[in-house]
């Protein structure tokens, strides 16, 4: 669906205002939607799956892992496809606010198509260079939203998720290095290009909900307090998006209709794009792996 087919249907959680300022920025923090208990119960499962990381010394299908990961000091960058971790994760991605968030920037009939759990800790080790989303999944169209939602309070301290306002609406950048690999960040020349400088942090209270569209180009600066910063992130479009690539992230859920019907027509938006690496036979790290040229630790 086109941004101006969505704006046609009532809103649902969302103000006029806020789904308006989605589509001209490319980004959106609201507070307040998530509930208290969905918070506790999402951090209660968070805790039990770094405890359950003790028992792994390298990267695998369910955790992406720092090379300092020990057994006495757990260091998880990132719980892969947390809802074939535990049902909660599931439930929260498809039978709660969540839902309704993307329904009111997706349109009502909404596909969910992969998630994960980052943790950002203290020092420079989780610094996500600036990227667009799309190019490592290239949907039909571009309704593809990230939502995330942050545990505890996130301020400029923490390292929060910032975005450049109006950049899904320019250039669709290249990920690739020189040499062909694939880097996940926009090159030095194409950042300059970007305007950084114009990036909004998206801070707020635990339970904040960030909404990022796929073209956004977006990164984080380092954690500069002395606690880890868990942000879970789901990954929704319409149901009229289709991939054209293997997913670098899937899980049993990618593809499921969420809300509303499945398409019986395919929404085509006409773009040209670099084709990303067929992840399938190349594997897939993370974007902290990709970003530091590490070698890839498949997730399958």
């Amino acid at each position: 669906m086109t941004p101006e087919d969505i704006l046609k249907h009532e809103p649902i959680v969302l103000t006029p205002e806020q789904r308006q300022s989605f589509f001209e920025d490319g980004f959106l923090a609201v507070e307040g939607l998530v509930s208290d208990e969905w918070l506790e119960c999402l951090r209660q499962r968070s805790d039990e799956m770094i405890d359950r990381s003790r028992q792994y010394t390298e990267s695998n299908k369910e955790y992406d892992l720092s090379p300092d990961h020990t057994p006495d000091q757990p260091y998880v960058r990132r719980l892969r496809a947390p809802v074939d971790r535990h049902p909660d994760f599931w439930k929260f991605a498809h039978n709660s606010v969540f839902t309704d968030v993307a329904a009111d920037l997706v349109g009502p009939d909404v596909k969910f198509h992969s998630c994960k759990l980052n943790y950002k800790h203290p020092g420079g080790g989780e610094v996500v260079k600036w990227h667009q989303d799309i190019p490592a999944w290239p949907h039909t169209n571009f309704s593809p939203v990230t939502l995330g939602v942050y545990f505890h309070d996130v301020g400029e301290a923490e390292g929060p998720l910032a975005c450049i306002p109006g950049s899904h609406k320019g250039e669709l950048y290249s990920h690739f290095h020189p040499d062909r690999t694939w880097s996940g960040s926009l090159s030095k020349d194409d950042v300059l290009k970007a305007k950084p400088e114009n990036a909004v942090n998206l801070t707020g209270k635990a339970g904040t909900i960030i909404a990022i569209n796929c073209r956004t180009i977006h990164g984080s600066m380092d954690n500069k307090t002395d606690r880890v910063r868990p942000l879970l992130l789901y990954v929704y479009s319409s149901a009229d998006a289709f991939t054209w690539m293997p997913n670098p992230t899937p899980c049993s859920k990618s593809g499921d209709i969420v809300r509303g019907e499945a398409a019986q027509r395919v929404h085509m938006e006409p773009y040209a794009h670099e084709v990303p690496p067929n992840w399938e036979k190349e594997g897939y790290g993370s974007i902290f792996a990709s970003q530091r040229k590490e070698t890839i630790a498949k997730a399958s």
